[in-house]
């Protein structure tokens, strides 16, 4: 089985290259399963069901989330009736799926999202129980299915690190996001894949998909500068992961930089 996991989409840029770019890697790559991080697709800021529509439609099988649940209020009631949208199963104060498990092609695959505890700010220090335990909850209750990948959505690559070393031979592939930048070491331990950051399928000439103006005045002018997505052409980041379908273990994993 080979997987695409897409990282972080972002705005407009980043659908337009979703659209331009998904379709082709299926194909080329004999693709059976499709993960997209899809908390950055509105605007830059949160998703709503017209974006979630539109990238099952290119292609997607799950549309993970992160930290932009909020920015979205209307969205809150709507979570979890989207069947294909996984949100951070240890938020605890919305309700979504922080699990789900597709059947397809005579497979049973889970996809799981979870967020970091630490520099994600207060709303999710107040509004979070620990990755670690929940975790292990949730796959006391996965005991049947073929392959379980879990996005990581965290800003501290340490604690990234301590989702893998905790994990490793236990599920199918660890995956960071969140920091849209892609990471150089990705590896395979225990047969379970593991890359540090997917990366953004977002606008280059950006601030990981901020207008570079805004966030000068953020950062060297100390301004409270609203946020606007940038605009300009995006890069496509994702990696795809092969396994053996015998031993279920990863055989091969390889970025993407498009």
């Amino acid at each position: 089985m080979k997987v695409l996991i897409v990282g972080d989409v972002v705005g407009r840029p980043g659908l337009n290259k979703l659209k331009e770019k998904l379709d082709q890697y299926m194909v080329e790559e004999k693709i059976d399963f499709c993960i997209v991080n899809g908390e950055n697709a509105a605007n830059g800021r949160g998703i709503r069901v017209k974006e979630y529509q539109e990238i099952l439609s290119y292609g997607a099988d799950a549309i993970t989330m992160g930290n932009h649940i909020y920015y979205r209020k209307e969205m809150t009631q709507e979570y979890a009736k989207l069947k294909r949208l996984v949100i951070p199963a240890n938020v605890t104060n919305l309700v979504g799926n922080g699990y789900i498990v597709v059947e397809k092609n005579k497979r049973k695959i889970a996809v799981i999202n979870l967020i970091g505890k630490f520099g994600m700010g207060d709303m999710f220090e107040k509004n979070t129980s620990d990755p670690f335990e929940k975790i292990m909850e949730i796959l006391e209750e996965l005991k049947e299915v073929d392959y379980i990948f879990l996005d990581f959505h965290a800003e501290a690559t340490a604690e990234k690190i301590a989702m893998r070393l905790f994990l490793e031979g236990k599920i199918s592939c660890i995956y960071g996001t969140h920091t849209h930048v892609q990471t150089a070491d990705e590896m395979i331990r225990q047969g379970t894949a593991y890359i540090t950051d997917v990366g953004m399928t977002g606008p280059l000439d950006s601030v990981i998909g901020l207008k570079k103006e805004i966030a000068l005045k953020r950062f060297i002018g100390k301004e409270r500068a609203k946020y606007e997505c940038s605009e300009n052409e995006a890069c496509f980041n994702a990696i795809i992961v092969e396994y053996d379908d015998k031993t279920k273990k990863a055989v091969s994993i390889k970025r993407i930089y498009d």
